[in-house]
């Protein structure tokens, strides 16, 4: 029998819990990847853009107000004009600012000439979330839009999708049981209901849908956690049954109440 000297049995114990608890590291490592991941700054176009919308989201640039000049900006903040003049390119894009030609630049009204694009800019300010009213105007809009495809999925040249929906929620309930995270819900909440689009026959519906792709899971993933697992997979698993049995009424019913239900949640 081998005897270590005393120096080198704690080096081996570790070495020996690590192999003994091998299977739950590798799991912890897996998991926790993107804490890892590389960190990169953000250019100084992207935090001038930054400081602009901020200050036009918490009321101090006001609509009509004008801007500096891009070269007083540029100044006044010691970036390159370039990135002054590319960020207010991407600010007039979403629908903050409006650019006028000899005459300067202006703060918009991002309310009505907004993009999709303002409204993520409207959640990264606000940490991740939308307000109530902004919540409830995204959640009408989705209903108006769900109902449709509801009415063409349920049409008779379409009614043989209804299996792909089918497999779709079982794979929910499976990602359920398998304990994964409410994010990795929220992507299977929203699989389901874009695909839902896609086959309802309507090829307008899918691309509105999908351009609310990331303010859509930040909405079931904070629903999630607040309802459960457990119940935000069940009213899945039943809207889908009412599909699966063609009860438009019912379906549609349902489709309202899980809808504006989720309000007071979130």
């Amino acid at each position: 029998m081998i005897i270590y000297e005393s120096d080198y049995i704690p080096i081996l114990t570790e070495v020996a819990f690590f192999f003994w608890k091998a299977d739950n590291y590798l799991w912890f490592w897996s998991d926790h990847m993107m804490i890892y991941n590389e960190i990169i700054a953000p250019t100084k176009k992207e935090l001038f853009i930054d400081r602009i919308e901020s200050a036009i989201l918490k009321g101090d640039l006001k609509s009509g107000m004008k801007l500096p000049s891009e070269r007083e900006l540029a100044e006044k903040l010691n970036i390159s004009k370039t990135a002054v003049h590319a960020g207010i390119s991407d600010m007039e894009r979403k629908g903050f600012l409006t650019v006028v030609p000899r005459k300067g630049v202006f703060i918009n009204d991002y309310a009505q000439s907004g993009s999709l694009e303002a409204l993520i800019s409207i959640m990264k300010h606000n940490g991740g979330s939308l307000d109530r009213k902004n919540i409830k105007s995204m959640l009408e809009i989705r209903f108006a839009i769900e109902r449709i495809a509801v009415e063409g999925i349920l049409m008779e040249e379409n009614i043989r999708y209804l299996s792909e929906l089918d497999s779709l929620c079982l794979e929910c309930v499976a990602r359920k049981e398998r304990d994964e995270s409410e994010k990795a819900l929220s992507e299977d909440f929203f699989s389901y209901h874009h695909h839902l689009c896609v086959r309802s026959g309507n090829t307008i519906a899918p691309l509105i849908i999908y351009s609310f792709k990331v303010p859509a899971i930040s909405f079931w993933t904070n629903s999630t956690l607040r309802l459960g697992k457990e119940e935000s997979v069940k009213r899945l698993y039943d809207f889908n049954n009412l599909l699966q049995r063609r009860d438009k009424d019912g379906a549609i019913n349902h489709l309202e109440w899980m809808i504006f239900s989720s309000i007071d949640i979130v």
